[in-house]
């Protein structure tokens, strides 16, 4: 039997894309019989991201064969949109969430606030990528606010169109890391993945040749392997994002170490008397916005963990 190990590159309804990375190419491959069953059992489905052991033999109709997961490093996940509330995994074995935010009227501070719950609950450092940098004479407006987040964030201003912050996101990605690209539709991550592989690549040619091998779902999302560096993890634009294993405590560190003067150790920081949170929003040392964020993901994050 000849084994290898290998990287989920993509997800189909009953077959994966892997990645070889000693060899440098891309095999189909199912599962195998008992590691569906432990699968089903563990109620654990595989996801871009996740290494694998396979046998590169294969079964009769020329797939290889999966027939292990390896144990993940991180998993990064959200509650799926709907009503039925169950947990999609998103990515796995990530190093960095890369968090894409254009400069135009796209950018919300808000929903920054949310994905960067998310990572920290994930323990994978975000880097905030400020997309279509050239759209714009004066980059301030948009630095100056992410400069206000606590504990502070990293970001690189970056442009498709003239190569800004390309270098610098490729030297994150050095010695095999891997990033998820996470954001709104229309942000630039396709266009930031073709400045990064240094040519125009189309998705829909990936996914023809594997037509035979089950149906492309709906939530497509793919690793890319770049040239001299590590891996990218190209996710579709996400119209709803809920919470699942976040973080918000850590997202909001202000605020935690504002609490600590509060008068009551439970303060909601809403009509409590003592609350040093409000007290600091009076003051204008804390944006009143940014205490609404808090409390909105707070409460959806205490929601979330009585249902489990």
């Amino acid at each position: 039997m000849d084994q290898y190990q290998g990287i989920v590159c993509a997800q189909y309804l009953d077959a994966y894309r892997v990645y070889l990375p000693h060899q440098g190419n891309e095999v189909s491959a199912r599962l195998s019989g008992s590691l569906r069953q432990k699968l089903k059992q563990e109620r654990t489905l595989l996801v871009t991201g996740d290494r694998v052991a396979l046998d590169r033999e294969g079964d009769e109709g020329g797939s290889a064969v999966i027939l292990a997961l390896v144990p993940r490093e991180t998993l990064l996940s959200r509650v799926e949109a709907g009503i039925r509330g169950q947990r999609q995994p998103l990515a796995a074995n990530v190093d960095y969430a890369f968090i894409c935010t254009s400069l135009n009227e796209e950018f919300n501070l808000s929903r920054l606030d949310r994905y960067l719950a998310i990572a920290d609950g994930a323990c994978i450092q975000p880097v905030l990528l400020m997309t279509k940098a050239d759209a714009v004479q004066d980059w301030t407006p948009y630095t100056t606010q992410i400069m206000t987040l606590r504990p502070p964030r990293a970001f690189i201003l970056c442009s498709a169109v003239t190569g800004c912050g390309i270098a610098e996101i490729k030297t994150l990605l050095a010695a095999g890391k891997t990033a998820v690209l996470l954001g709104s539709s229309g942000v630039g991550k396709s266009s930031l993945v073709n400045a990064l592989l240094g040519e125009t690549r189309m998705h829909t040619a990936r996914i023809s040749g594997f037509q035979d091998k089950g149906r492309h779902t709906t939530t497509s999302r793919e690793l890319i392997a770049l040239p001299g560096c590590g891996y990218l993890i190209d996710t579709p634009g996400m119209r709803e994002l809920k919470l699942d294993n976040s973080d918000v405590e850590a997202s909001f560190a202000d605020i935690m170490d504002l609490s600590v003067n509060c008068k009551f150790r439970d303060c909601r920081h809403l009509h409590e008397p003592g609350c040093a949170v409000k007290a600091a929003v009076e003051r204008g040392e804390l944006n009143a916005k940014r205490l609404r964020s808090f409390q909105k993901l707070r409460d959806e994050e205490a929601c979330r963990r009585k249902r489990r």
